[in-house]
This record gives structure tokens, sequence and C-alpha cells, in this order.
């Protein structure tokens, strides 16, 4: 549950039960780590915000009064995640959506009782479509992300790398990835076909980006996996974790690889 709530600037407790976004996931979210009230790389989700936005020819929202309704839910100085949703609003039965209805929905969360500090990595057996008009695009319509936690909570580990239809590596149930090479070349799945497009991904190929350093988008396969000496997950609640192993592959460098991300990180914030 919510520890609270602000829908449309007012607090509350529900969603309206028309809401497109119940319906029929038509919306998008983001989510971000807040510490001691502040809100962590604001600017770097709220321009994946509009264009997540735009994908959907959905309005993006007033980011004063978005920052000012986030800000209020952590007015106390609190840590925590704070999640982000813009629906399509209310509307009646059938697909085609009402012209001009939106809605903005703010909620404040506990953090994580606790991250793992390294992962190790088997593949998941749910498949992620394969679908180019939204990838890349963190909309609501989550399912696939769904069931591949409920196959991580059956098989009692904390998560999964997903792969597409042709057996590409696209990133785990929650977390987009980056290896480096063993020629020191970073690169990251591209995500032109399924999957979601990170802040914290984002974040980091800026970052490498400001060092010199360029990080190549391209399709990974397992058959690669032999060229990469490090592999690294993240996401914006947990940040950077190192992989130590992904299938059958081990990671010899990853370690030194996240605290080499998170150092720059830290540089560019």
């Amino acid at each position: 549950m919510a520890d609270s709530m602000i829908i449309d600037g007012e607090r509350a407790d529900r969603v309206p039960g028309d809401d497109r976004g119940l319906a029929y996931g038509d919306g998008v979210f983001r989510t971000l780590r807040v510490d001691h009230g502040n809100i962590q790389a604001w600017a770097v989700h709220i321009q994946r915000l509009a264009h997540d936005c735009a994908r959907l020819s959905l309005p993006a929202p007033d980011t004063q009064r978005l920052r000012g309704e986030s800000e209020a839910l952590f007015a106390n100085g609190r840590s925590g995640v704070l999640k982000i949703m813009i629906t399509r609003g209310s509307g009646g039965r059938g697909y085609t959506p009402p012209a001009g209805s939106v809605r903005r929905i703010v909620s404040a969360h506990p953090l994580p009782e606790s991250v793992p500090g390294t992962l190790v990595l088997e593949r998941s057996p749910v498949i992620l479509a394969e679908q180019p008009r939204l990838a890349g695009v963190k909309h609501l319509n989550r399912l696939e992300q769904v069931l591949a936690r409920q196959e991580c909570e059956h098989a009692g580990v904390s998560d999964a790398f997903m792969c597409d239809s042709a057996g590409r590596i696209v990133s785990t149930t929650m977390r987009n990835l980056v290896f480096l090479q063993t020629d020191g070349e970073w690169v990251t799945p591209a995500l032109a076909r399924a999957g979601i497009i990170g802040a914290t991904r984002q974040r980091l190929m800026t970052a490498l980006g400001s060092a010199g350093t360029r990080v190549h988008e391209r399709d990974v396969n397992l058959a690669d996996l032999g060229r990469y000496c490090a592999a690294v997950a993240c996401n914006s609640v947990s940040g950077p974790i190192p992989v130590e192993r992904l299938g059958g592959q081990r990671f010899e460098s990853s370690d030194s690889a996240r605290e080499y991300l998170q150092a720059l990180m830290k540089d560019n914030d």
C-alpha cells in the first residue's frame, strides 16, 4: 500500500474504477528514489516521462506542479520511493481513447527492506514480446514483468534475466543491464524491439560519455557473453548492482565495474 497519494492535486486513497490505466494499462509511470526528502535524478526521470507520454500521445504533466506534489509527499524529510503515474484518465468501455483526458497520480512508498549485494541471474522462462512502437516506454501494461517476478518468487531468487523471442538478452525482470568488454568497451542491450529505457541506464550512459567513453547499444546474445569481463544491473531504487553470473557465464570484474560506475554517477549528479 502507498503511504500517501495525491491524485490530480488532491489527497486521495483511491482511483476511479473507470480509469484507463486500470482498464487497459493506458498510461506511463516512473519510479524515483527519495533520500531524506531529496528526490534523486529528477531531471532525467522527467525527461523520460515526457518522452513516454509523447509516445502514447498523452499530454506531458506540468513539471512545476508535479514537483510540488511529489515533494509534499516527503515533506518530513523521510526516505522512500516516489511513483509517478500519468494515465489517460476516465473513459467509457472500449479501446478508443477519449480526447484530452489525463490523470496525474503521485504516491509515496517505503524503500525495499533489502537490496542484493550481487546478482546471480538465470534465464526467465517469460519471453519479452517485440513491439517497436512501445519499445523503451515504461507504460503501465507490465504483465510480462509481473509473470517473471512471480517465477522468481517461486524459484526463490532475487532476479532473473529476460530475453526476447529471438533469444537476445534485453534486461532483468526489473533492471537494465550494462556490460564491459575485455577491451574496455561498454555495451548495453539495444531496446528498439522490447524493454524499458530506465533513468539509471541513461545516467550511466551520460556519465560514461562525460568520461570520454561511448556506450554501444547493440544486440547481446548468450553466445556473446564470453567477450565480457563485467556485467552490472541497475534501476533507480537499488542503483548499480554487480552481476556475478548470468546463465553459465561468470564475470570477474563486476564489483570493480560497479564501483567505477557508481563513482562516475556521483561526479555527474
